[in-house]
């Protein structure tokens, strides 16, 4: 998921706001085509610029309001197109257990892995977010568009994957980049809540980034912030 969210973010987010809004126009057909082609463009622009780039991910864990791991990884994009991490920090040393208690932290453990799985599975349906999604949720009159104080504009999809949710992508009109995306949902249950959000930033050339990351699982009180810092162009 962590690298989901990095890879695709900046670059697939604005191509959906781009079909998003262009459903709204006067001649859609048209309008879509010449977006789309558009989307296309900047799209290839910003991830070749992004391959260019190496930059520091810090990653915190917490439970019940305390932090349970913390790691350090420096990230760059290889040959493959996907990202490699090198740590930079040791992992932590896991207490000796046995007996009774050692069952115990297996099951619980084994429990929250499997939850947490089906978390990163939930934030897949939605990020990047689907344009076919985008454009149900347009048809549907579930989606709306509202200004979010100077230079910013706010596109809100509702019941876009399940019942009740709600995404929405906060968008710089000046810059044509995307400043948050905010995702709330449910696992099974509304009481499962799942809350996403991200935080974007521009680098000097225009390329923009996902600059942090914040995943709130209520019901099981887990917190986990990815922070991206640090982005240096690589050496031609």
């Amino acid at each position: 998921m962590k690298r989901t969210m990095i890879t695709a973010f900046s670059v697939v987010l604005a191509g959906c706001l781009i079909l998003a809004i262009a459903s709204n126009a006067q001649d859609p057909k048209q309008a879509l085509q010449q977006k789309v082609a558009a989307f296309k463009q900047s799209t290839a622009e910003n991830q070749k610029a992004l391959y260019q780039y190496s930059w520091i991910e810090n990653t915190q864990l917490s439970l019940k309001g305390e932090v349970k791991s913390t790691k350090i990884e420096s990230c760059r994009y290889g040959p493959d197109g996907k990202v490699q991490k090198t740590p930079l920090t040791a992992p932590p040393e896991k207490k000796a257990m046995r007996g009774l208690k050692k069952k115990v932290v297996e099951k619980k453990t084994d429990e929250m892995k499997d939850y947490m799985e089906r978390v990163v599975s939930l934030i897949h349906r939605y990020v990047p977010p689907p344009p076919e999604l985008i454009k149900a949720d347009v048809a549907g009159g579930n989606a709306s568009l509202s200004p979010q104080g100077p230079g910013a504009i706010q596109l809100q999809f509702k019941n876009f994957v399940k019942n009740g949710d709600v995404v929405s992508i906060t968008l710089d009109t000046a810059a044509k980049s995307i400043r948050q995306l905010k995702v709330d949902t449910y696992l099974d249950e509304e009481k499962d809540k799942v809350n996403l959000a991200v935080d974007f930033q521009t680098l000097p050339d225009g390329t923009n980034y996902a600059a942090n990351k914040n995943l709130n699982v209520t019901a099981k009180k887990i917190v986990v912030n990815i922070a991206g810092s640090n982005y240096q162009k690589l050496a031609q």
